[in-house]
């Protein structure tokens, strides 16, 4: 997936992506890749390290709305938040 790669997923990033999402879920993701592209890029940009882990674990939250996504986010202190992502890609469920 081109999309993938231009945010830096290497070729085992993707392949872990392709092995461990469901189809409907990569059909969704292909046919809102905007959306999927505008989120990606607002979680990179914030300088959350682990976003890559977030995406290949959680596809589903890149399809939420951008404003429901990024409010997703701004509720928290930046810098914290950046930390606590980072040490865990997996507290993203509790956002």
């Amino acid at each position: 997936m081109k999309m993938l790669e231009d945010f830096g997923f290497d070729k085992s990033d993707i392949e872990e992506y392709e092995n461990n999402t469901p189809s409907k879920m990569k059909e969704l993701i292909i046919n809102n890749l905007d959306l999927v592209r505008e989120n990606l890029k607002y979680i990179s940009s914030l300088g959350i390290d682990t976003y890559k882990e977030i995406f290949i674990n959680y596809p589903d939250k890149f399809l939420l709305d951008n404003s429901v996504f990024v409010e997703m986010f701004s509720k928290y202190e930046t810098n914290e938040l950046i930390e606590k992502l980072n040490a865990n890609y997996k507290l993203i469920e509790y956002l």
